[in-house]
């Protein structure tokens, strides 16, 4: 009875055998190409009963199985739900440090990387010679205007104050002497005044000669002359009076306002310059503005000082973090005081950015690192964040493979003889289980072992609960 090949297609060849089936593989080969030329002469020549025999050979090799394998299904399982995050360890607060002031040689550094360092605590020196030299001028200088105000407030000393009380004292004395001196004459004059008019009126009565009466009244005009020169000077006594007081007065009082006010803008100009130095001379001090790490040191001895210089990188209190750039996607399920696992590390979520980077569609996660840890700035590093449970279909990690960088797994026909390629979406881990996204469904059976060395329409043995090998249905 002839036996015919029909609608048979040859089976893909497995990815992989062991070395000790090299020589059946030769033979399974040329049974293929025999079988071939069978299949295609068999309807144009006619077979000999040696060829036929042959066909059926390679007809029973074609429908072996190439590997063994073992099923399990995707199943729904509770996931612990991950965020991986990575990003590179940072100072929580960088902090520089540099000098204030120009032009001024590195005296001495004090530190050097990697150490840690207290707020105010001295890290370089620079020379203040300069500074000090024009410290002590300024300084000389105020003694000086301190003086010099005193003299613009108070311009008189306690001696001559002194004499200008006796002077203004014998001013009014010689005023009293002086009215005296007027009273005096004018008494003189009024009795010579009227003796003149007596005599007029006795020459006039005959009793005296013409001569005594011009006598009388020249003397009344001496006299008057005399209270007159009086007058004159009672008056000049009194102008000087007037001096001396005043003269007096304005020693008592001090000098004149605008002379004080010129002492006293003179004194805080220097005063203000003395401030400026000391500032400038505490400035030659390059001190810490904070606890924490010396990152850096970009000093050396010798060096001349810049403003725009940088002399120390510092970690503000020596508080590190790890900043993570995140999908928008996925920072929406990142809260502030989370746990971020690293390694052996149990970091925190400080702050999540709220701007999302229009370029990169990226936001900013800030994970305060704990201190004293082994990490340092510059260190790229990975961690998880847990995101509590989920209800998830999950299949054993033993069932995916991966092909061009994509994720697949493999069931079996209908038939339950060749396995099936499907390309899946695979998300987090938990364990020996990975989740499955897309591709697969809740109670599909795949290859659980063996996936690797098998390829798309391979036939296979499956495995029985009694880890049997049989043939698939």
């Amino acid at each position: 009875m002839d036996t015919k090949l029909e609608n048979h297609k040859p089976p893909a060849q497995p990815a992989a055998l062991p070395k000790s089936n090299n020589r059946k593989q030769a033979v399974v080969g040329v049974l293929l190409v025999l079988g071939l030329a069978v299949y295609v002469l068999k309807d144009k020549l006619p077979l000999s009963p040696g060829a036929r025999e042959t066909a059926v050979k390679v007809e029973r090799a074609n429908s072996e199985a190439v590997l063994t394998v073992e099923l399990t299904k995707v199943v729904p399982r509770d996931f612990e739900r991950k965020l991986l995050v990575s990003g590179t360890v940072w100072a929580w607060d960088p902090v520089q440090v540099g000098s204030e002031v120009n032009g001024l040689k590195v005296q001495s550094v004090l530190v050097d990387d990697g150490a840690r360092v207290k707020r105010g605590q001295l890290l370089a020196k620079l020379n203040s010679s300069i500074i000090e030299a024009q410290l002590a001028k300024k300084k000389a200088n105020l003694i000086g205007a301190k003086a010099s105000l005193l003299k613009a407030i108070q311009p008189f000393r306690a001696e001559d104050l002194t004499s200008l009380r006796y002077a203004y004292n014998q001013a009014q004395a010689n005023i009293s002497q002086e009215e005296a001196n007027l009273a005096r004459a004018q008494a003189n004059y009024n009795e010579a005044a009227e003796n003149a008019k007596r005599y007029t009126w006795l020459v006039s009565q005959g009793a005296v000669s013409a001569e005594d009466a011009d006598n009388r009244s020249t003397q009344a005009k001496v006299y008057l002359a005399e209270v007159q020169n009086c007058e004159h000077k009672v008056r000049a006594i009194k102008l000087a009076a007037q001096q001396a007081n005043d003269r007096l007065t304005m020693g008592v009082s001090g000098g004149r306002r605008e002379d004080i006010e010129i002492s006293k803008s003179q004194l805080a100009e220097i005063a203000a310059n003395i401030a400026e130095l000391n500032s400038q001379l505490a400035q030659t001090a390059i001190v810490a503005p904070c606890d924490g790490l010396v990152l850096k040191r970009s000093v050396h001895i010798g060096d001349i000082s810049s403003t725009s210089k940088v002399m120390f990188d510092l970690v503000r209190d020596g508080r590190l973090e790890l900043r993570a750039n995140l999908p928008e996607a996925d920072i929406g399920l990142v809260k502030a005081g989370q746990t971020v696992r690293i390694g052996d590390v149990d970091a925190h979520v400080r702050e999540i950015s709220p701007m999302i980077d229009q370029d990169t569609r990226l936001g900013m996660v800030r994970i305060d690192l704990p201190l004293n840890t082994h990490l340092r700035p510059g260190n790229f590093v990975k961690g998880e964040i847990g995101l509590g449970k989920a209800k998830v279909n999950a299949v054993g990690s033993s069932s995916v493979v991966y092909k061009d960088n994509r994720a697949i797994a493999y069931t079996l026909d209908e038939a339950g003889k060749k396995v099936r390629m499907h390309f899946i979406e695979v998300g987090g881990r938990d364990g020996d289980f990975i989740e499955v996204l897309s591709g697969l469904k809740a109670g599909d059976q795949v290859v659980a072992k063996g996936a690797g060395f098998i390829k798309d329409g391979d036939v296979v043995n499956v495995l029985n609960a009694n880890s049997s090998p049989v043939k698939a249905r």
